[in-house]
């Protein structure tokens, strides 16, 4: 942690470090400056203050979603909210410990008083319960639409068979009528 952080009030602290999602800070320069624990225990790691902004995805082992790819420097919320935009993602995972970890991931510029950014803010959180929950409900959605194709083809069976004995019924009844 830097001065600046330690004269933050004791109390301010205190709320980063309790919070239940991570926080990570980067300076303007693309440096390390602080992560609360929630952030060390999803990125498996602390603040390498000397690390530059390029560095991040190795060192915390950042992916794009389900590829072995980093995930790209020019797409990362923390780049973009150095360059002033506010960014949430969730295509980012954590590979750490032989464990792959899913984020919602969202970064914000911080400006001094002269409106220059000095800081960039990222929080984000674990979002394996809810990828768990998204896939059982896409696998539910298959086996209705398929169980509802089911009955669809077993409609138009059912009609086609409707139509075949009201045929056969009109000529039943026209073969009575003539006689």
């Amino acid at each position: 942690m830097t001065a600046q952080l330690l004269s933050l009030p004791m109390q301010f602290k205190q709320f980063l470090e309790i919070c239940p999602i991570g926080i990570f800070i980067i300076d303007a320069e693309g440096h390390p400056y602080y992560a609360n624990r929630k952030a060390l225990d999803i990125l498996g790691k602390g603040v390498l203050s000397s690390a530059t902004i390029d560095q991040l995805n190795v060192i915390y082992q950042s992916y794009q979603v389900e590829t072995n790819q980093f995930y790209p420097i020019t797409d990362n919320p923390l780049i973009k909210a150095l360059q002033g935009e506010s960014t949430t993602i969730e295509d980012m995972e954590i590979h750490q410990g032989g464990q792959i970890i899913p984020l919602e991931f969202s970064a914000v510029p911080i400006y001094d008083d002269q409106g220059k950014i000095i800081f960039a803010i990222a929080t984000f959180q674990d979002i394996s319960d809810r990828r768990r929950q998204d896939k059982k409900q896409e696998q539910l959605r298959q086996e209705l639409m398929r169980k509802n194709q089911g009955l669809q083809q077993e409609n138009q069976s059912l009609k086609a068979m409707i139509e075949r004995q009201k045929a056969e019924l009109a000529q039943l009844k026209g073969q009575y009528s003539s006689q």
